[in-house]
């Protein structure tokens, strides 16, 4: 749990199902041993669109509203069970003015919706299905920490992360990587890490994307399980590959969870030799 000097935090990889009942006891299922540890996570992230797609969604028409209630119920419990904060992936959802989003929810230990965020920059698929691009970027305080939540494709955007790299300790991140054709699954992979690698370099701000594992919702598409936590402050150690504690990566085809704890005192220190040697204001 979050301490005066250090804070742990966990993504879950999963496939959804078309019931939310088995994606809800498969979230569960994965939680359970992490409550049990020593160190509980402080926050978890669940993947982008993990309660379903946006045609499963608009097909929902009128029943859409009361899916929603059954989402945020069952999601609700488990925060309220094991008494642990979570962003809770994202899922389409329409706005009192009638327009379709991508939003994501941040969902407390007492079971209450504490946060809300709009994916900025939908993808080429979205915008087909008539989704909007949100324009707010914003801070959530738990307890002791402040996070912003960016929805995938936002990631690609240095503007949009900039505008919370001051305020936040860091970056929730639920994540659909999407590619077209099964062998390009290893470049999406690539791809992905890549940017969270550097965005987090860049911004010296922890960034952590829960992905789905390979089963896309989307007809001829394929994800890419690139699930990962980059921690900008990880000193190598000689002969040390990249792919340790710097940026923690998941096994393309798993049900698996990956757990970081991040030392705010090297946070610190690391942004402080930014500053010093010219690389940040």
């Amino acid at each position: 749990m979050t301490s005066k000097d250090s804070f742990t935090l966990a993504a879950l990889q999963l496939i959804p199902s078309s019931k939310l009942s088995d994606t809800i006891t498969t979230i569960d299922k994965l939680i359970n041993p992490l409550v049990s540890q020593e160190s509980k996570p402080d926050c978890i992230v669940l993947p982008e669109y993990c309660f379903g797609s946006v045609q499963e969604w608009k097909l929902a028409g009128a029943k859409g509203k009361d899916y929603y209630l059954q989402v945020w119920k069952a999601v609700s419990r488990l925060c309220q069970k094991h008494r642990i904060d979570m962003v809770a992936g994202s899922m389409p959802y329409k706005t009192h003015e009638g327009m379709w989003r991508n939003r994501s929810f941040l969902i407390s230990s007492t079971g209450k919706v504490v946060g809300e965020y709009d994916k900025q920059r939908p993808f080429r698929m979205e915008k087909k299905l008539g989704l909007e691009p949100g324009n707010r970027t914003l801070i959530f305080e738990l307890d002791k920490l402040r996070l912003a939540i960016l929805i995938c494709a936002d990631l690609w955007s240095a503007r949009i992360v900039q505008q919370v790299a001051r305020e936040a300790d860091f970056i929730a991140v639920p994540t659909m990587t999407t590619v077209l054709d099964e062998q390009y699954i290893g470049y999406g992979r690539w791809a992905w890490q890549s940017l969270v690698a550097v965005r987090s370099k860049e911004f010296t701000l922890p960034i952590i994307s829960a992905d789905q594992a390979i089963h896309s919702p989307v007809p001829g598409t394929f994800t890419c399980g690139a699930s990962c936590i980059a921690d900008p402050s990880h000193r190598f150690s000689t002969g040390e590959d990249p792919s340790t504690q710097a940026l923690k990566v998941t096994k393309p085809k798993s049900h698996t969870v990956l757990v970081s704890t991040i030392s705010k005192k090297k946070l610190e220190e690391y942004r402080s030799y930014r500053r010093e040697v010219g690389l940040q204001d």
